[in-house]
């Protein structure tokens, strides 16, 4: 082999091992000299099977999806604790589900005063769901305002970035819930909303592989059906938070993570809490804990 050729070959290396290099994930409390630095911090609530995640970065926080109705106290007592009754940035709803709005609605009524209610839908729409009505409504009368978003909108939460990402035309409120892209220096989240496999499918032929990368991915639909795998593989995730109890997992959903070797976190076995330093990541849970 000539010089030029060992040179040409040592780059294709560092060229590889660059594009291979990912997050260090532990499960674990992060160490006290974290307590110091700037982080993203996501809590995964346990609503059982449900959404309701919270988002903090540089002082400010974000509330997505707010879990069904009969958790609705508990989830507002745990905000107020954490002195967010109205200090959030921003409230975004993905779809309007009683699974992922009921909550939102529940604290609109107790007085929760966000700086935004960011949601996916347009008058039309809106006009044909009650608990959509309601919510906005409830929004409207704490005069909290009202945003719509939608694809390639982009969100600010601290120094971290956040992109939403929808497909339209699927005849499911499911499919057209708002994916986000949450990114913090190197690290990446990936939550997906209940978007479903023919969406998965979607992203995978029309997003640019570096926007879907993400080093945790909140699965689709509680992890109720497996995910598409080019599209998983195009995410490569270094784990999967999933926002059911693990007991009602499917078989395919577990031989899935299994064949992949991914390890999984469900939040419906108690909250969890993903703390980031813009590198890498600690993962803990709280058995039972909402």
């Amino acid at each position: 082999m000539n010089k030029r050729m060992k040179i040409a070959a040592l780059l294709l290396a560092l060229v590889c091992l660059s594009s291979c290099a990912c997050a260090e994930v532990f499960f674990e409390k992060p160490p006290q000299e974290w307590e110091d630095k700037p982080l993203l911090r996501w809590t995964v609530f346990n609503v059982n099977q449900a959404d309701a995640m919270l988002l903090e970065c540089g002082g400010e926080s974000m509330l997505v999806d707010g879990g069904p109705d009969r958790f609705a106290e508990k989830l507002r007592d745990t905000l107020d604790k954490r002195g967010l009754r109205s200090s959030m940035k921003y409230v975004l709803n993905t779809h309007f589900h009683d699974d992922h709005i009921g909550g939102i609605t529940r604290l609109f009524r107790d007085g929760f005063t966000p700086g935004e209610f960011l949601q996916p839908y347009g008058s039309v729409s809106i006009s044909r769901d009650e608990r959509m009505t309601n919510t906005i409504r409830l929004a409207e009368k704490n005069s909290i305002p009202v945003r719509r978003v939608g694809d390639g909108d982009m969100l600010t939460l601290g120094d971290a970035q956040i992109q939403i990402l929808r497909c339209l035309g699927l005849p499911s409120e499911n499919a057209n819930s708002l994916v986000l892209k949450v990114t913090f220096g190197e690290s990446s989240i990936l939550m997906c909303a209940d978007i479903t496999t023919k969406v998965q499918e979607y992203f995978f032929a029309n997003k640019p592989a570096e926007l879907l990368d993400a080093d945790l991915i909140k699965a689709a639909h509680h992890g109720i059906n497996r995910m598409n795998s080019d599209f998983l593989s195009t995410v490569s995730p270094e784990a999967v938070i999933i926002t059911s109890p693990s007991h009602l997992m499917h078989r395919e959903t577990l031989h899935q993570l299994e064949s992949e070797s991914l390890p999984a976190v469900y939040s419906g076995d108690g909250t969890v809490c993903a703390v980031t330093d813009g590198t890498d990541w600690y993962i803990d849970q709280t058995p039972g804990a909402l």
